[in-house]
């Protein structure tokens, strides 16, 4: 399951419910509040998901951040699978009981470096992308993303890849401005 919104601000306020004091607290730490809102939207979004669709408690539902930065997510003593992705106003968040799972959002926005990148990935996730292809080159660099957080690897080696294994078990969706792609194995 995943939701996301591409308008945080308009919704932060609703959300704010979802969200633990501590997980508050802890987003004042971050420096600029366009990333303490990031932060605070994807807890309370992954949060409400989970409590909306499986029932249950708020207090139930623990967000824990792993060593190497991604999320724990533990509902009623249980680890699930998780991920949350954000971008400039937009946050996306997975759950998962039992399947593993990788998300990403990006804004469709002509990315600095872009044709280098193409270049540089030829060979591997971005095969086949014109340079002038920007739907192109953000369906594969969401993808490359969702597969390097489920695997909880390295961006540059996945971006190396055949990607034509990830597309057939990828999903892509389109909203204002931002593409979103979760991927299950």
């Amino acid at each position: 399951m995943m939701t996301f919104t591409t308008d945080l601000q308009t919704l932060l306020p609703q959300l704010s419910p979802w969200l633990s004091e501590t997980e508050a607290a802890h987003a004042l730490t971050y420096q600029h509040p366009a990333r303490q809102q990031q932060y605070q939207g994807g807890r309370a979004l992954l949060r409400q998901l989970v409590c909306e669709t499986h029932g249950y408690a708020p207090e139930q539902v623990h967000i824990r951040r792993q060593p190497n930065g991604a999320p724990l997510l533990q509902i009623a003593g249980v680890s699930w699978f998780c991920s949350i992705s954000h971008t400039a106003n937009a946050v996306a968040v997975a759950a998962s009981p039992t399947q593993p799972l990788g998300i990403d959002i990006e804004q469709l926005k002509p990315r600095r470096r872009q044709d280098a990148i193409i270049k540089q990935y030829q060979n591997g996730f971005f095969v086949d992308i014109g340079p002038n292809d920007l739907e192109g080159f953000y369906q594969r660099w969401t993808l490359a993303e969702a597969v390097t957080k489920l695997e909880q690897g390295l961006l540059l080696k996945t971006l190396r890849r055949d990607p034509s294994n990830y597309l057939k078990k990828a999903e892509f969706q389109h909203q204002d401005h931002c593409l979103t792609c979760l991927y299950r194995p």
